[in-house]
């Protein structure tokens, strides 16, 4: 059965016992993500992490598998999520109140992408939820300074500076990538993050590729194995560079873009924002463990899918 989120970011949880206390609050129907992040301390957002508590996230509208429901949970398996883990998507467990059944088993073709880090969604005039950067949303009318949209909660209205046509990855280039990606310079880290509100390391990877069109697999190991591989030497903007315990032999543990002169703009850990970092000097140069290119270095189709 297909089902779509209907809150702004929903959380893909490991198991039904996976939520605390605190985390409560996020398993409604209506969700305060930017809250539920800020109460948290390190302690407790490292907890997402070591304690495998949360898999990744879902944002508004997008669409998830559901292969079973047992006690007010779904669990599901995310389609435009590639992973090893399951191969029909990335799997986890989403309570049942988050979702909406739909029928309809292909996706609308022309989208419109919120551009922007944020964008608030319109209730006759007035402001009734915030979404994230990448959230897409069917326009059923243009206004003059806005669209009316269809969302899994109903006809909303949304701004036009705050949309845009998705891109095809023919038009954009690994550069395109890395520059989306400036904006979020100073985010915080999230363990699973996949919004706005905190992106993981492949989850922002990730996300910066959607927004140009190209999906990639979800996490860093399976990004790794896929796209063209590129020679030290021979290194572009937006290239993926990946990262390995064991001096760059162990199994890949991170994911950055590659910068220009020797930079690299990533989401490195709980407790840390997303960065420009210079390379140089740093445990990156042993753990290299490889270079990736999904979208060509000046402009191109995206490859490996």
């Amino acid at each position: 059965m297909l089902y779509e989120s209907k809150v702004p970011v929903a959380n893909i949880w490991t198991a039904p016992q996976s939520p605390r206390e605190m985390d409560r609050h996020v398993l409604q129907s209506s969700v305060q993500i930017k809250e539920w992040i800020d109460q948290q301390t390190y302690e407790q957002k490292l907890a997402l992490c070591e304690e495998n508590l949360i898999q990744t996230q879902v944002l508004l509208g997008e669409r998830v598998i559901g292969l079973e429901e047992t006690n007010g949970w779904m669990k599901v398996v995310i389609p435009q999520q590639a992973s090893r883990k399951h191969p029909q998507g990335y799997p986890g467990y989403i309570p049942v109140e988050q979702l909406n059944e739909v029928s309809e088993s292909e996706p609308p073709a022309s989208p419109l992408i919120v551009c922007q880090k944020k964008a608030v969604l319109y209730q006759n005039g007035t402001p009734d939820m915030e979404v994230s950067f990448l959230t897409e949303l069917v326009p059923v009318e243009e206004m003059s300074d806005s669209f009316d949209v269809l969302t899994p909660v109903g006809r909303r209205e949304i701004k036009k500076e705050d949309v845009r046509r998705a891109s095809s990855p023919s038009s954009m280039s690994g550069k395109d990538a890395l520059a989306i990606g400036k904006q979020f310079i100073g985010l915080s880290y999230l363990w699973g993050g996949m919004s706005s509100y905190g992106y993981d390391c492949s989850g922002f990877v990730y996300s910066m590729y959607k927004a140009c069109g190209c999906v990639l697999p979800r996490d860093a190991s399976d990004q790794a194995v896929q796209g063209t591989p590129v020679a030290s030497n021979h290194l572009a903007p937006g290239d993926l560079m990946f990262f390995a315990n064991d001096n760059g032999k162990g199994a890949v543990r991170h994911v950055g873009m590659y910068a220009g002169d020797g930079m690299m703009l990533h989401s490195p850990k709980t407790g840390r924002q997303i960065e420009l970092l210079s390379l140089s000097g740093t445990s990156y140069e042993q753990e290299w463990a490889g270079t990736r290119r999904y979208l060509k270095a000046e402009r191109g189709r995206c490859d490996g899918k």
